[in-house]
This record gives C-alpha cells, structure tokens and sequence, in this order.
C-alpha cells in the first residue's frame, strides 16, 4: 500500500469514527484526528514559541484533513496553507472550512517537493511530517529558501541517532540525527526536550487503544485500531526521543 493509498483510508475512517475521536481525546488532549505525536501540551508550546502575527503567512506540511492546522489558525490567526499527500484528507478540510471566514488554504501535494516562490512564508510547521523524506539536507535547504528573513522553521522529531536497539531517553538534542543534519547545511537551531512526554504518550496511546478495541472493531475498523497499537508495538519505545526543532532564518 502506498503512503498516499494508506493516509486515503486512514482519513477517510477516522474523520468518520468516534472510537478514534475517543482515542483522540484521551490521548492527546482534544480530538483533531490527529495522526502523529504531538499532543495539545506540545501544541501550546509550538505556539508559544512561534509567536505568529496576524499578517504572517505559515506553511503546514502534512497537515491531514486540517484540523490541527485550523486549531493554530483560531488560537494565533494569519494567513495559513496546508498541503497534505492525501487527497480524501484535502478534501475533508476544504469542506469543512468552505463556508468559514478563516483565512485557511489546502492543497494536495508532496512536501518533499514544493513549488512555492522563494522567501513566500514567516513560518513553516512540520509536525511529524519528514520521516518518509529521505536525503533530508536538500528538503531542508528548500525549507530554508521558502522562508523570508526573519521566518522560522519548527520541526517535531523523534528521531534518535539512528542506532538499533539503543537507549535514547536521555539524548541530547545534538546528538540526533537531526541535529546532524542542520549541522550540515549550516542552520542554527534551539530545542524543546519531549522525551519523557513521548514516552509516557506511547503508554497511553497502547492502553487506550486495548481499551477501546471493541468500540472500533463494532464500527468494522480493525484497520484503524490495528494502526494505532502498530504504532505503539514496533519497537520498544520506552527508550524514544523527541524535541521541538527551531530554526530563525536570520
């Protein structure tokens, strides 16, 4: 199944699902179908980082059916475009926000290659959005090039250094993989430290989702509940990291 393919079905069930809008809530905090890591704690801490004025442009890469993109939208307005790989995800969003006097664009498109003018926005928001992106220098670098001076670049990540079967919990920031790669292209970056936090999240997300696996098998969405706990199960993640990347393009 392709990524597109996949998010297509995910999206499709889970704006329609209230076993996954219970998921949501419990996990994360509010429920914006999210499909990622960032729970609400995280999200407020973006915003409080970000700082976005009302006449900023923000560009949301790999925002899903828009949700969370219109949550940033009413919690600090500006002029904000999602893109998203997912059409059915795009589609969602567009109708959602059609009738609303928001300043929200959404658009269908791969984040790995945008075709956006040079210096067109103040802030770039990725929120777990880069892990099929692979070299990511050049991604960044294009990243870099869409932002005006003075923009910034936030980038969840939990990415470690990329060593199997290592304990991460107490990495560094500089000691990730992504560090390593700003490091190669020259960008400067603070961090925020969400370790513990991605820890605990991965706990919750398992056992709401054990418990609420007859809510979503009753609604024929095995597909749903066995992606969840999937994401829980892969590997042993009591020993992830995660930081909130910030780059300010001077």
């Amino acid at each position: 199944m392709s990524v597109q393919t996949f998010y297509d079905e995910f999206f499709t069930r889970a704006d329609a699902s209230p076993a996954h809008a219970q998921l949501c809530e419990r996990v994360y905090g509010q429920n914006l179908c999210q499909h990622g890591m960032a729970d609400m704690k995280q999200i407020e801490m973006l915003l409080e980082r970000l700082a976005i004025r009302p006449k900023d442009r923000i560009l949301d890469l790999g925002c899903g059916n828009g949700y969370l993109t219109e949550y940033l939208h009413d919690r600090q307005p500006a002029c904000y475009t999602g893109i998203d790989i997912s059409e059915v995800a795009i589609q969602q969003a567009r109708q959602r926000v059609a009738a609303a006097t928001k300043r929200l664009h959404f658009q269908v498109g791969d984040i790995s290659r945008l075709d956006e003018p040079e210096q067109s926005f103040d802030t770039i928001i990725s929120i777990d959005s880069h892990y099929f992106i692979e070299p990511l220098e050049p991604w960044l670098e294009m990243l870099y090039a869409l932002l005006k001076p003075g923009g910034r670049l936030a980038i969840f990540s939990d990415e470690g250094r990329g060593i199997e079967g290592a304990d991460e919990s107490r990495l560094d920031a500089e000691e990730t993989l992504m560090a390593q790669r700003f490091s190669q292209v020259g960008y400067r970056f603070t961090s925020v430290n969400f370790s513990a936090e991605n820890r605990a999240h991965w706990r919750l997300k398992q056992q709401v989702a054990e418990e609420l696996r007859e809510a979503f098998f009753a609604e024929d969405n095995e597909f749903l509940y066995q992606n969840r706990l999937g994401e829980c199960t892969q590997s042993n993640r009591d020993f992830d990291c995660r930081f909130l990347f910030l780059v300010h393009k001077s």
